[in-house]
């Protein structure tokens, strides 16, 4: 089946929550050019969410299973066949496989397709951790790539991790993040408050460092410092990357931190202003879109100095680096950000200049097309 009025490019993810929330806005520009194919795991309680992108076309392909080890390997096969299947049946001419677990699947089920294909690094961090995951990623990409596939990295440092493990000779492109839409995104001074609100926003993963935040607030309120601490977050009880159930509980009954509960994007993006920092204590990212976000706020910013946030902040200039896994480190940022309370503002504007000259959507949008149209 042929969709030819434009040429299409398909998104191949596998949460379409994700897409939403990170690629939808992108899609929305690339649509100008391309006819915009998504394919996904599409539950019926989403269809009704479908309705908003008129400009897409969704196709709903059921994702791996990931409790049994051998019904997953099926899976996975099962999963590769009928990708494959779809990308010839629609007859896609480009396509973008999101993540790198979706790249290494892509990568194999698409083999003897001769589509324009694009990995989308979005994240390596567990290819440093992992060397075994390492080995089959290396053995994948050198056996399965071609002249048609290309790279695409979020930060440097995924991408010097890949130029180490292929090679230099492939076509590699750094691009980061996914563009933030500045019409969305107003800018607001800090507002002025009797103390300081510092805030961690994100799925309640123990690779985002909510552990650590949590003892630096501690650190902090023992101190007396003039200092209040949020989480805002939805803690999934039984996923493999979920903090410690009686963490959990713990951060419930804290009296250093207040917990705000689960927030959607929106509800994000509408209490920002509420607070003069944003902290992601994480282990490694590709480009973090909340972080991106609050810059684009004009808030301030404490992050790890790791892949991905260590690209969002200039040290001492809108925030300050931390070392990951240290609440020591992070408490002695949170205390240059009190003891500098003056200077709150002024790198929040200095976050929001880094947004339009790097991650601005339209900027973003121009590089996808460099490296489609390369």
């Amino acid at each position: 089946m042929s969709i030819k009025d434009k040429p299409s490019l398909c998104f191949v993810v596998s949460d379409i929550d994700f897409f939403f929330s990170h690629r939808a806005a992108l899609a929305k520009k690339l649509s100008e050019k391309f006819q915009i194919i998504v394919i996904s795991d599409i539950e019926e309680s989403k269809e009704r969410k479908l309705l908003k992108y008129e400009f897409i076309k969704f196709v709903h392909l059921k994702s791996r299973v990931s409790k049994n080890k051998l019904k997953n390997f099926f899976s996975v096969i099962r999963y590769a066949f009928r990708l494959a299947s779809l990308l010839k049946y629609y007859q896609v001419d480009n396509i973008f496989f999101i993540t790198l677990e979706s790249s290494m699947i892509g990568a194999v089920a698409t083999k003897h397709l001769k589509n324009k294909k694009y990995f989308i690094i979005s994240g390596a961090n567990v290819l440093r951790e992992n060397k075994l995951l390492c080995l089959i990623a290396t053995k994948i990409f050198s056996y399965f790539k071609s002249l048609n596939n290309k790279f695409i990295f979020q930060n440097n440092e995924d991408k010097m991790l890949f130029e180490k493990m292929l090679g230099i000779n492939n076509s590699f492109y750094l691009i980061k993040g996914n563009g933030v839409d500045l019409s969305k995104i107003s800018y607001k001074p800090n507002i002025k408050s009797k103390s300081i609100k510092f805030l961690f926003a994100g799925n309640l993963f123990y690779t985002k460092g909510v552990s650590y935040y949590y003892d630096a607030a501690k650190q902090i309120k023992n101190a007396n410092l003039n200092a209040d601490f949020f989480i805002a977050g939805k803690y999934l009880k039984n996923h493999p990357l979920s903090i410690e159930d009686s963490l959990y509980k713990t951060i419930l009954e804290s009296k250093s931190i207040k917990y705000l509960g689960a927030w959607d994007q929106k509800t994000f993006l509408k209490n920002l202003y509420d607070y003069h920092v944003f902290v992601l204590p994480s282990f490694g990212e590709g480009m973090p879109l909340a972080v991106m976000e609050a810059m684009a706020s004009g808030r301030a910013l404490i992050c790890t100095d790791v892949p991905g946030c260590s690209s969002c902040i200039t040290d001492n200039k809108n925030g300050y680096l931390c070392e990951q896994q240290s609440s020591e480190s992070l408490t002695q940022s949170m205390q240059n950000i009190i003891y500098n309370e003056n200077r709150i503002s002024e790198m929040g504007e200095y976050s929001r200049k880094i947004v339009e000259n790097e991650f601005e959507l339209g900027l973003i949008y121009k590089k996808y097309l460099n490296a489609i149209n390369t």
